[in-house]
């Protein structure tokens, strides 16, 4: 696989992660790793993402494979989306009135204004 698609998968795998607020941990025992190395891999571009993997996160994801392999990654979480226009992101948050919700998509915001900020989203 070429290096530069490789780095934009492990780039889409740590944000689909991290906007989840998923640890490398968890991932590697949903995937079923022995430990998290083997997944991290995968998020450094060490490794070749597994086809069987790929479907298990996308799974999880609530997302398409294909948008874990695209060049031009977005998030889509359940009703949650963003749009990258004129360097904007736009989401969409469902609540429904309960302080878990509520304090589930404040910390899911957080993160991605925290990306949105390093330049990194």
């Amino acid at each position: 696989m070429e290096t530069a698609l490789k780095s934009h998968i492990a780039e889409n795998l740590r944000k689909h992660r991290v906007l989840r607020g998923y640890t490398q941990e968890y991932i590697a025992e949903y995937l079923g790793k022995k430990d998290y190395t083997a997944y991290s891999r995968y998020e450094q571009g060490r490794s070749n993402l597994k086809m069987e993997d790929a479907i298990r996160l996308a799974d999880l994801y609530e997302v398409d494979v294909q948008e874990l392999i695209s060049k031009i990654p977005s998030v889509n979480n359940g009703h949650e989306t963003q749009k990258k226009q004129s360097g904007l992101v736009s989401i969409l948050v469902d609540l429904d009135g309960s302080s878990g919700k509520l304090e589930s998509n404040i910390q899911r915001l957080k993160k991605i204004n925290e990306l949105i900020a390093k330049q990194e989203l």
